[in-house]
């Protein structure tokens, strides 16, 4: 009957193991996001100051809010829940 209940045992385990990595990836995730639109941001905000029409200005600077919105969403959604920056 031991080996029943170290057969379980084995298999909670493993399964607590795949949720831990599971929560360090999205955790990780989390952080990747926020700073692909951080990247996302700055890029915009380059073109917007090397746009020469004012049509392409225009919609870089709605580039730069859109992204920027985005940023501060998932710092607000993700805050206290993901990595911290190394």
């Amino acid at each position: 009957m031991s080996t029943v209940y170290h057969i379980n045992w084995l298999k909670a385990r493993a399964r607590r193991d795949r949720w831990r990595e599971e929560v360090s990836l999205v955790r990780h995730e989390m952080l990747w996001t926020t700073l692909w639109f951080q990247y996302e941001k700055e890029i915009w905000e380059t073109r917007t100051l090397q746009s020469t029409k004012p049509g392409k200005e225009a919609y870089a600077s709605k580039q730069v809010e859109l992204w920027s919105d985005f940023t501060k969403k998932a710092g607000l959604m993700f805050q206290g829940k993901q990595m911290e920056c190394i």
